[in-house]
């Protein structure tokens, strides 16, 4: 049941009126049926992967939280009698126990997201380096979302451990949690104590026509985005990229930038369709995107791009590093032998190392995902922190006010030609493949080469109809961030013009949709980019 299917949006609608039909007390329980179904559709020995990891993050809850009752009953009853050094020492024995089931918990969950995602593809290339015969895994579950549904979990159990939020009483509510249907497959990642109270409100707001209007503006968006941007200028993309031995130059450049723009409005448009679906169920889920092609630096555009991940791991993983034991150890020796900055920075660009190879593993086990989305990327932080002085130092020189439009666009076009680079390494099947084709970028091009990929039998064979697409495709965008980026939103836009004017754009979206998306030459449709990770 893809999100792009008659059937999905069927499913939807059936959800949606059974929804609304219900008290709104027992709301959660058709959200809990519709996740199951919605699950069983793509994988029914996933779904028991699935509930039994919830299940897990569940009894370890209820446990941690029991850590917690116990401590608090003991200092009531012995809150005149022990001492402060005897309070202490009962604090670090509830405390340890309470660690002790997290990180058992963590490393349970973990080792099932290895087994299903990792463990083949390193296996095979183990036994292919060192001639062994490893068990390869060839017919394990890849459970639907398990990279986002794990960390939620995670996320979760850290939570009620750190007294954020009370542990579930109810194990169903968990599992709606883990896997509720609107995020399970490319997120956004839900914080529990953002995502639960609105699905078990006990009062919700009645589905308005202002707030069905927007919705469906935003749904409607999603889908242009995908089936009318990213899939046919995937088109372009897919051919460039498996095929790049017959490009280079420019032309591989051209399958780049179809890339980029492909990556974008896949991404963001599924965001878009769930996010407005959500709305329609009276539920708001975070953002994942806050126009990053305008950002100023690498450090930026990873505030903006897949928003909800970057928090998690920032919270979950980043900061309870640099406040570990060992780090503290770290920094402190290296203050009493560099210095204080010193002591503060190297820390913190350990951690960042740490951080970005770990978001580089969690895309895929292959290298080129480590390098791209990971190592890659913390070097151009760390670079970019390192030079920043000699940039300082040669705007004064050059006269350069960096308040100004013109440096601001040098800034974004720099930070997302750095980022075409890596997502080379993030698209291709190898490593050594996407060196090949950075390679190739440098090829001196045969005569009229650059516009093979327009003219290509591969893409429609139509030079003019792509040169303009692909143009339209990047104004469009850039348009719709532009207005976001001013604080005016599209929606809002739309929604104040006379009735005349909104049927126009109404009927402007429908026929765009239908003659570029459902009825392309030769549409073909294509999993969410996202989808596998």
């Amino acid at each position: 049941m893809t999100i792009t299917s008659f059937t999905f949006l069927g499913f939807v609608l059936a959800t949606l009126i059974v929804y609304r039909s219900f008290p709104v007390k027992k709301q959660w329980w058709v959200l809990l049926a519709a996740s199951i179904i919605f699950y069983l559709s793509f994988s029914i020995g996933g779904i028991f992967v699935m509930i039994g990891t919830s299940l897990l993050t569940y009894f370890s809850g209820i446990m941690v939280q029991k850590q917690k009752d116990k401590h608090n009953a003991w200092l009531k009853e012995n809150k005149k009698n022990a001492d402060k050094e005897t309070r202490k020492a009962k604090k670090a024995f509830y405390q340890k126990r309470q660690k002790l089931i997290v990180a058992g918990t963590v490393a349970v969950t973990i080792g099932i997201l290895f087994i299903c995602k990792y463990y083949g593809v390193l296996a095979t290339r183990f036994n292919g380096l060192f001639n062994t015969s490893l068990w390869t895994a060839e017919n394990i579950l890849l459970p639907l979302g398990i990279s986002y549904y794990s960390l939620q979990l995670i996320g979760y159990l850290v939570d009620v451990n750190r007294d954020i939020i009370p542990a579930e009483r109810n194990p169903l509510k968990v599992i709606l949690y883990g896997g509720f249907f609107l995020s399970i497959m490319q997120g956004p990642f839900n914080r529990y104590n953002d995502l639960m109270p609105q699905i078990c409100a006990e009062k919700r707001q009645k589905l308005t026509y202002v707030n069905f209007k927007f919705a469906v503006l935003k749904i409607t968006g999603g889908y242009i985005k995908k089936l009318c941007i990213a899939d046919q200028v995937g088109i372009i993309a897919n051919e460039v990229f498996t095929n790049y031995n017959n490009y280079s130059g420019l032309g591989i450049l051209l399958g780049i930038v179809c890339f980029a723009i492909q990556l974008y409005a896949d991404f963001s448009g599924y965001m878009d369709i769930v996010i407005g679906i959500g709305q329609l169920f009276g539920i708001n889920m975070p953002e994942n995107f806050r126009q990053p092609f305008f950002s100023r630096n690498m450090s930026e555009f990873w505030k903006r791009w897949h928003i909800t991940l970057g928090f998690w791991l920032q919270d979950y993983v980043f900061f309870p590093l640099l406040k570990s034991s060992l780090f503290k150890r770290i920094g402190k020796s290296i203050t009493g032998k560099l210095g204080k900055d010193a002591g503060r920075r190297i820390p913190t660009y350990i951690g960042l190392f740490i951080l970005w190879t770990l978001i580089g593993a969690w895309h895929g086990a292959g290298f080129n995902y480590v390098f791209g989305v990971g190592i890659l990327q913390f070097l151009y932080i760390f670079l970019g922190e390192i030079c920043d002085p000699i940039f300082e130092k040669m705007k004064k020189l050059l006269h350069i006010n960096d308040k100004k439009l013109y440096w601001h666009i040098f800034q974004s076009v720099r930070t997302t030609a750095l980022m075409m680079l890596a997502w080379v390494f993030f698209n291709s099947k190898s490593f050594m493949q996407a060196l090949r084709m950075i390679r190739n970028i440098f090829v001196v091009p045969r005569l009229g080469q650059f516009f093979a990929p327009f003219y290509s039998e591969a893409v429609n064979g139509n030079y003019l109809r792509n040169t303009i697409f692909i143009a339209v495709c990047i104004v469009v965008i850039l348009f719709a961030d532009l207005l976001h980026e001013k604080g005016k939103s599209l929606r809002t836009i739309i929604c104040d013009r006379p009735y005349p004017i909104r049927l126009a754009f109404y009927l402007i979206l429908a026929f765009t949709l239908i003659i570029f998306g459902a009825y392309g030459n030769q549409y073909v449709a294509s999993d969410f980019i996202y989808f596998k990770f």
